[in-house]
């Protein structure tokens, strides 16, 4: 993605706010979506253990379960609950026994660090150590880190994975660590986070697994055209 990529996908999206179905549960479910929860290094680690192997709208509706059994999402609060009780409230998110132990695990270990002391870790050291915790992985980790402590990561899910390819930025065996670092080559640094941000949403829109909507693609005319810079 260059920057003429990253000004056609802000052109077409403006300044909208561009998680849509997250924002349509919360407000089917009658709550207000708090974008400071995304931010919170515990919440924004639960969240990225419901939305794995599923869709924000499955992930949502489990992270409310959560709100409406518990009230709070906190560390203190998750780490007393039984298994059983996070399961039960996460279970329209679906591996609901996977990821209740992940974080129930996560709230217990938690307990133990200092969020504010990985934050301050040299950004390679601090995703080390994110790394080490139940249930975290490479994309849930650069999400805590692009967010909640502004390293300008760039986090690779499954629709910037697929875009990537296709737009020819990276070979179509190409892993995780090799999307990240080619994304992060060509998008510049404090354009990162709103970066994931529109790829998510080309894959969404246009850029879809199945059937592409490429004759009305915004990107069409860059689709494997784009140059990657030598360093």
């Amino acid at each position: 993605m260059n920057k003429s990529l990253f000004e056609v996908l802000s052109k077409t999206y403006g300044n909208k706010q561009l998680w849509i179905e997250v924002e349509s549960v919360f407000k089917s479910e009658g709550f207000s979506m708090d974008m400071n929860d995304f931010y919170d290094p515990f919440k924004n680690l639960v969240i990225g253990i419901l939305s794995q192997n599923t869709n924000d709208k499955n992930s949502t509706r489990a992270y409310i379960g959560l709100i409406k059994k518990f009230g709070k999402i906190t560390p203190h609060v998750l780490a007393k609950a039984g298994e059983g009780e996070i399961r039960n409230a996460i279970k329209s998110g679906g591996l609901y026994n996977i990821k209740a132990k992940r974080i129930k695990n996560l709230a217990k270990t938690v307990l133990k660090i200092n969020f504010s002391e990985i934050a301050k870790l040299p950004k390679e050291e601090a995703r080390e150590k994110l790394l080490e915790l139940p249930g975290i992985g490479p994309k849930t980790a650069d999400v805590w880190l692009a967010y909640c402590v502004d390293h300008y990561i760039m986090p690779v899910d499954t629709n910037v994975n697929r875009v990537a390819k296709r737009l020819g930025i990276v070979s179509p065996k190409a892993n995780y660590e090799e999307i990240k670092t080619a994304l992060e080559k060509i998008i510049p640094k404090k354009q990162r986070v709103r970066g994931h941000e529109l790829l998510v949403r080309l894959g969404r829109d246009y850029c879809k697994p199945k059937n592409p909507l490429c004759e009305v693609c915004p990107v069409t005319e860059l689709c494997k055209k784009i140059i990657i810079p030598k360093k």
